[in-house]
């Protein structure tokens, strides 16, 4: 294995560790502590604003790294790993978006003795993007894993040489 081939999959292997490994953390670590330490206090959302700010930075960064090497991987089967992968940007973008517009809702003047039912419905949608990203980010791995050990096992095993030279040549 060449030292480049080594070092985008280190890349690959610590973005979706910093990433979906954060996401997964974050969910359920620090948002039920956030939950019971600051219960019904503005700063909790404030928190998850600014976490959710560098979680979205981390994941055009890990997306970028992920397109990098679905890109130069063997073409084998690699439309799937490119389905999963359109599976996280998509929605990747739209949670920017919606980050944005939820932030300005939070901004407002008085926001958190309103009545929010329409930012919660937001915020509902906000989620289940993330989970719909979170799992096309799973499927994802789980292919680039396969896609891995088959370019290893072709590398491992060129194609043999045939038994008998002569009888290829004649």
């Amino acid at each position: 294995m060449g030292s480049m081939l080594l070092i985008r999959r280190f890349l690959v292997v610590l973005a979706l560790m910093f990433w979906m490994g954060g996401f997964m953390f974050y969910g359920a670590v620090v948002v039920p502590t956030n939950r019971i330490e600051l219960k019904d206090m503005p700063q909790r959302g404030t928190i998850t604003q600014h976490v959710t700010e560098w979680m979205n930075f981390a994941g055009t960064l890990a997306l970028l790294v992920l397109f990098v090497d679905t890109y130069a991987s063997a073409a084998g089967s690699q439309r799937w790993r490119w389905v999963c992968w359109a599976g996280m940007v998509i929605p990747h973008l739209f949670l920017i978006w919606l980050h944005r517009e939820l932030t300005k809702q939070m901004s407002a003047p008085g926001f958190h003795q309103s009545d929010i039912k329409g930012f919660l419905i937001w915020h509902r949608v906000y989620l289940i993007t993330n989970t719909v990203q979170w799992f096309a980010g799973m499927v994802f791995l789980g292919l680039t894993l396969r896609q891995w050990r088959r370019e290893d096992r072709v590398g491992a095993n060129p194609a043999p040489e045939p038994r008998n030279a002569n009888a290829v040549q004649g």
